[in-house]
């Protein structure tokens, strides 16, 4: 299966009903564009950049100053769309429904901030109806080497050991985009009580320690939402 994800970060101005329109516009797209396979989307359990905004800009220890600390917030929004192939990516690329549903976004949203990566994974639709998923996007340092990077998604696999999670995959960016980060960890857990235990533990902060050093740390992008199978 071919996965894109997409994070969003909603732009200061955003109020609850568009919100609530973005979130029926994802929605829409597993009907209208026929070669979405299944689709996964949700809003930050934990706040997203409303966190963030609760800080002055002066206040906030800025991202270039962030390489251990990461990024000020979660982000606010998350569309997962799975395809059988490439080209099923490459005809919902140029569906009108796409960017009509695209267009709204990024009306409402920070393009420029938007965080994507596209991943193969094998089996049925990471998807568990109801229960809870914590998924990161990372960019890797310049001068990371590739037993570095290996050894880094390796340590971010060790949360299949933490007695919260179900299920974890760890996979890099296939996808052609100078944009795109460089590879995702996606987590499962049956519910946001279980995905707060995770973050708060021990064994989270000694994987995301031993990623930081590799990764543009200070660019993480991460959010936590219900999964909507469909």
């Amino acid at each position: 299966m071919l996965r894109h994800t997409a994070f969003f970060l909603f732009r200061e101005t955003i109020t609850p009903e568009q919100h609530l329109w973005m979130l029926k516009g994802l929605a829409y797209m597993r009907f209208e564009c026929k070669s979405v396979a299944a689709l996964d989307y949700g809003s930050d359990l934990f706040g997203g950049s409303d966190v963030m905004r609760e800080t002055k800009p002066w206040d906030r220890t800025p991202r270039w100053r962030a390489a251990e600390v990461g990024p000020p917030a979660n982000y606010d929004v998350a569309l997962m769309l799975d395809f059988e192939d490439k080209a099923g990516l490459d005809a919902y690329n140029d569906d009108g429904v796409h960017h009509e549903v695209g267009d709204y976004n990024a009306s409402i949203a920070k393009p420029e901030m938007t965080a994507r990566v596209d991943w193969n994974y094998d089996g049925d639709p990471l998807i568990a109806p109801g229960h809870v998923r914590h998924s990161e996007m990372f960019v890797w340092r310049d001068d990371a080497d590739d037993s570095a990077k290996e050894a880094a998604m390796d340590q971010a696999r060790r949360l299949g050991d933490a007695g919260e999670v179900e299920k974890v995959t760890v996979a890099p960016n296939v996808g052609p985009m100078a944009t795109d980060f460089d590879w995702i960890l996606d987590v499962q857990t049956a519910d946001e009580k279980k995905a707060k235990s995770l973050l708060d533990g021990d064994l989270y902060a000694e994987v995301m320690k031993a990623v930081a050093p590799v990764t543009k740390y200070e660019w993480t992008a991460r959010i936590n939402h219900v999964m909507r199978g469909m």
